[in-house]
């Protein structure tokens, strides 16, 4: 059976969403960033995309670059809330529905035509019902795989629709800039225009061993990419999950692997506090450095239930240790929890050395936490980390 992907791609939408809240921003460049002028931009306008605003660049540059706009403080509470009602009108043309971020998405409609009839015009109702409901417009990609569909949309932009006709992905994605093809990106896009690469169709241009041999897996999925071809599956994400999240921004950058920790453990230390008020435990630990160039890494790792720093503290200083790997401040760090449950309360029959262990070792940590609340920054002690390091703005 054909198969029929659609990806639709929300219009600048957190402009478009802090103007439904602000109609005085209408036709304004908005500039979506942190309160320091130390922060990155987390999205810009199409106005300020004029001005030479891009994401990831930092505030500074970005007010100088745009005297007249209008920076605004994320609102991700409401961001989530206007996804979440997008998402929630799309899942009701196919069960097989993948969210990329808050703004964009992959659904399944293979098959879904016998009920709701033919995909251009489900996408086209799907456009209008967006607008109508949400004052929201989108653009959308429809294609027979995941990968010519994100490219379709991105040509789509502006509450288009773009429909490409199955035997048609190769000629559709050849002449596309190779920085704007969806596998290619960070310093990619100039180690393939080193080998003169480009546009997408000069990939073909090499034997498919040589990109095997050369970029492993990575090199023989886009050059299958190159083809139009994609056999990933839309993954539905199934229920959201909540998360707790921490943040700081370092004051000054830093690559002192040391003063990392001593942050990376007063971040733990917020999120067992924020645990305890919940009396919840984390099965995931996630952390995500910033670094000054506006490159970001970030990675996940799953655990047994934990809910005290040390335990937290413990996972996110491996990660630290894996995604550190480059020789360039960094700005900020920022460490989440997920996979939350309750944190278990019933008392063991048996007796075991190492839940007796836990139970001792929660105790102290809890001790601990009522002294930091009762004393001033740095005096209450912690395992190992010299917390007034970070206070003190290393």
């Amino acid at each position: 059976m054909k198969r029929n992907i659609v990806h639709v791609n929300t219009d600048d939408f957190y402009a478009s969403v802090l103007r439904m809240r602000d109609p005085a921003l209408s036709g304004r460049p908005i500039v979506v960033a942190g309160p320091s002028h130390r922060s990155t931009v987390q999205s810009a306008s199409y106005e300020a995309r004029a001005e030479g605003v891009t994401r990831g660049m930092i505030a500074s540059r970005a007010r100088r670059l745009c005297p007249g706009g209008e920076f605004i403080v994320p609102d991700w509470r409401l961001f989530r809330r206007v996804s979440r009602e997008i998402f929630s009108m799309l899942s009701a043309y196919t069960p097989l529905l993948e969210p990329v971020s808050l703004d964009e998405c992959f659904i399944d409609y293979t098959g879904c035509g016998r009920v709701f009839g033919n995909v251009l015009d489900v996408a086209s109702e799907i456009r209008s019902s967006v607008r109508e409901q949400t004052g929201l417009n989108v653009s959308l990609g429809i294609a027979s795989n995941k990968l010519v569909s994100h490219v379709a949309s991105r040509k789509a932009k502006r509450s288009n629709l773009v429909d490409v006709s199955s035997g048609c992905e190769r000629d559709f994605v050849a002449p596309v800039p190779i920085s704007r093809f969806p596998l290619v990106q960070g310093s990619s896009v100039h180690l393939l225009n080193d080998l003169g690469i480009s546009r997408v169709g000069d990939i073909l241009a090499f034997p498919e061993q040589v990109f095997l041999y050369c970029f492993g897996r990575w090199g023989k999925r886009i050059y299958r990419g190159a083809m139009g071809e994609d056999p990933s599956p839309v993954r539905s994400a199934g229920p959201e999950r909540e998360v707790l999240a921490a943040e700081r921004e370092l004051s000054p950058d830093s690559v002192d692997l040391s003063y990392l920790e001593a942050v990376l453990y007063s971040l733990s230390e917020k999120l067992a506090e924020k645990l305890r008020e919940r009396c919840e435990a984390a099965g995931e630990v996630m952390l995500e450095i910033g670094y000054t160039d506006g490159k970001r890494a970030a990675g996940r790792s799953a655990t047994e239930p934990v809910s005290d720093e040390g335990a937290i503290f413990s996972k996110a200083e491996k990660l630290l240790g894996r995604l550190f790997t480059r020789r360039v401040r960094v700005r900020c760090l920022r460490l989440q929890v997920g996979k939350l449950s309750p944190e278990p309360r019933q008392l063991s029959l048996i007796i075991d050395s190492g839940l007796a262990d836990k139970r001792r070792k929660r105790r102290l940590y809890r001790s601990l936490a009522g002294l930091r609340s009762r004393f001033p920054p740095g005096v209450a002690p912690a395992f190992g980390r010299a917390l007034p390091a970070v206070r003190g703005g290393r």
